[in-house]
């Protein structure tokens, strides 16, 4: 689950829809900052192997996942704001028909 560890645990969370878009907006028992690096623990490679970037993936409070290259990240106190922005190869993907 994105942000929570041994230290920290989800308050409150809530899905909303700004300028059409998804942003989850998830509340800690105390302040987050947003992620910057890739956590081995976050993807899952705890053998010590690496994960390709294809498959690093935030899972969200509701279960969603999205890719971690096409999360955004913004923190504010206790409150961190996370919103799913396809990649512009993403959304080729999605027209091109191959």
């Amino acid at each position: 689950m994105i942000g929570t560890n041994e230290d920290r645990e989800i308050v409150d969370w809530r899905k909303i829809t700004e300028d059409g878009q998804t942003v989850y907006e998830i509340e800690y028992d105390e302040p987050v900052s947003a992620p910057t690096g890739r956590s081995k623990s976050l993807f899952g490679a705890s053998s010590g192997g690496t994960v390709p970037a294809g498959e690093q993936y935030f899972h969200l409070p509701d279960g969603k996942r999205i890719p971690a290259s096409e999360a955004v990240f913004d923190a504010d106190g206790t409150t961190l704001r996370v919103r799913h922005e396809p990649s512009m190869v993403a959304r080729l993907r999605r027209y091109l028909p191959w």
